[in-house]
């Protein structure tokens, strides 16, 4: 995710949007992807943009 800086900021707006307002909650949440949370990415294949989803279980 780090090599698409616009994907993660698009990332940190979505989790904001879903409540987690506190920004050391927010990048502990970041950092710790992949234990009970995984993101995806995505690239358009119209504008070459790339776009993060996460999903936790």
């Amino acid at each position: 995710m780090a090599a698409h800086p616009e994907a993660l900021d698009q990332l940190r707006q979505d989790l904001r949007i879903d409540g987690r307002h506190d920004a050391a909650q927010l990048e502990q949440c970041l950092t710790h992807l992949g234990e009970g949370a995984t993101a995806m990415l995505f690239r358009c294949t119209v504008c070459d943009t790339c776009l993060a989803y996460a999903d936790a279980s």
